[in-house]
């Protein structure tokens, strides 16, 4: 593919999303060229997300209510003409350069898709700092990118039949699976910077992110596939298991108290560690044992709530 042929087609699903949805498109006219296309997916908006989009002449809208975000995308993918498709969430805006450096990636050999983690804003609070503070800052072949911040070959990703519509959510962590057993190569560049403002401000809204998350296990879990995540989380129910174990049955109260708390807090720790010395993110250790914490208690009730049939 020549630099000539090179034509993007920006696809972005919608749900009431007026807060942002301005800024999103405004960023992308800025590194949009004149073969490039823009598509708006909107999932059934009651707000004046539609009226915004309509003030942009140049975006095509498509309607496609109550579904899920991956057929939002698929929808999208299915109506663009573009030979690259770059999946942008309505909350996040890119930035100078982007194009050019998602276009410099694709015109290397054996490159099938790119893209790069969300950045943050420059107001972000510190959830967001923590727990966004694995982005690199070199790049590189990688196992998968949110579909907030993706692009792929058209030609590839229909190949791979685009996303799986059966999950309600980790859609890119599913695709970046399947892009790799396919031998295709995906590739990090931290140079395509998006901006993701949606993020949760507070640890309540942290939670009820996790939650919506958390759900992606089931549809893993019936396809008999256990990632790192997983794994970490059945630790950290047995953990919590032997925690109550030494509440009842150590008799000494200060030693339950602290077999209690390492039990309890072993694998947000552990897991905030390996964070950190990953990614040299040191300041964020805390914080990180913090939102592991919860991360992986929100995991735990999921499982919870579909061993006793109340999560299908």
């Amino acid at each position: 593919m020549t630099q000539n042929e090179m034509t993007f087609s920006f696809i972005i699903p919608v749900l009431n999303g007026e807060k942002f949805i301005k800024g999103c498109l405004k960023h992308i006219l800025l590194e949009k060229r004149a073969r490039d296309e823009i598509i708006i997916v909107d999932n059934g908006s009651d707000d004046r997300t539609l009226e915004i989009v309509g003030s942009f002449p140049e975006v095509k809208i498509l309607r496609y209510p109550r579904m899920t975000i991956a057929a939002l995308r698929n929808y999208g993918a299915r109506e663009a003409k573009g030979g690259v498709l770059a999946f942008i969430d309505s909350d996040c805006i890119v930035c100078k350069g982007w194009r050019d450096a998602a276009q410099a990636q694709l015109e290397i050999d054996g490159v099938h898709a790119t893209g790069a983690k969300y950045d943050i804003p420059d107001n972000a609070v510190w959830i967001e700092r923590a727990w966004y503070s694995q982005r690199t800052k070199t790049g590189g072949p990688i196992n998968y990118l949110n579909s907030g911040n993706l692009i792929v070959k058209s030609d590839i990703f229909r190949v791979l039949n685009g996303f799986d519509e059966n999950l309600e959510t980790d859609e890119d962590y599913d695709l970046g699976i399947r892009l790799k057993k396919a031998g295709y190569l995906m590739v990090e560049d931290p140079r395509i910077r998006a901006i993701h403002l949606g993020n949760p401000k507070s640890l309540w809204g942290f939670v009820k992110k996790e939650k919506w998350h958390a759900t992606s296990m089931l549809s893993a879990l019936k396809r008999n596939e256990i990632d790192k995540v997983t794994l970490m989380t059945a630790l950290f129910i047995l953990m919590n298991i032997a925690a109550l174990v030494g509440l009842f049955f150590i008799p000494n109260p200060a030693t339950s108290c602290i077999l209690v708390t390492v039990a309890l807090l072993f694998v947000p720790v552990v897991t905030s560690i390996y964070r950190v010395v990953t990614y040299r993110c040191y300041p964020y250790l805390l914080h990180l044992v913090i939102l592991y914490f919860l991360f992986y208690s929100v995991r735990t009730w999921i499982i919870i709530r579909m061993i006793t049939g109340r999560v299908r």
